[in-house]
């Protein structure tokens, strides 16, 4: 199955990330890349909302769907859950912010690691580790509403 949600992470770059701080739920979307072992990683200012949540509390849910499906056409998307945290070792930092710019076809010349550094650039990467994926894809399987798989991680 880990085949397939990475097909399914590669035909897609957006996601909603849902957290929980200062009492309240939160939900942003976020443009994201990947690695083989299927963390996540966005580009972030910590000052927003999503980000300060992070930093209180790093569980987090994450859907990725196409939003031009039908409504009467075979579902797909994924769900997921893990934990979330701005990535800080230097070496990580960079391969997690080349590997967004790649995925995502940035050019940006000014969004480097050594301009974060400076303050030129206000966002920062982070990484979501996930602990649980449902996979559910209607025309790979035929299981009914809530009986998808689901890939645990650890």
């Amino acid at each position: 199955m880990k085949k397939l949600i990475l097909d399914y992470l590669k035909a897609h770059n957006l996601m909603q990330v849902a957290t929980y701080g200062d009492d309240q739920p939160w939900i942003a979307s976020l443009y994201y890349s990947f690695d083989k072992d299927l963390n996540i990683y966005f580009l972030s200012s910590p000052s927003t909302l999503h980000c300060k949540h992070i930093k209180k509390n790093p569980q987090v849910a994450v859907a990725i769907t196409d939003s031009n499906q039908g409504v009467s056409a075979k579902k797909k998307g994924l769900q997921m859950s893990g934990t979330a945290k701005q990535i800080s070792d230097v070496a990580k930092v960079k391969f997690a912010l080349n590997l967004w710019k790649d995925f995502l076809k940035v050019e940006d010349g000014g969004l480097t690691y050594e301009n974060m550094i400076k303050k030129v650039v206000s966002g920062r990467m982070y990484k979501i580790i996930p602990k649980k994926i449902k996979f559910f894809n209607q025309e790979l399987f035929d299981v009914e509403d809530g009986e998808e798989p689901i890939l645990e991680l650890k």
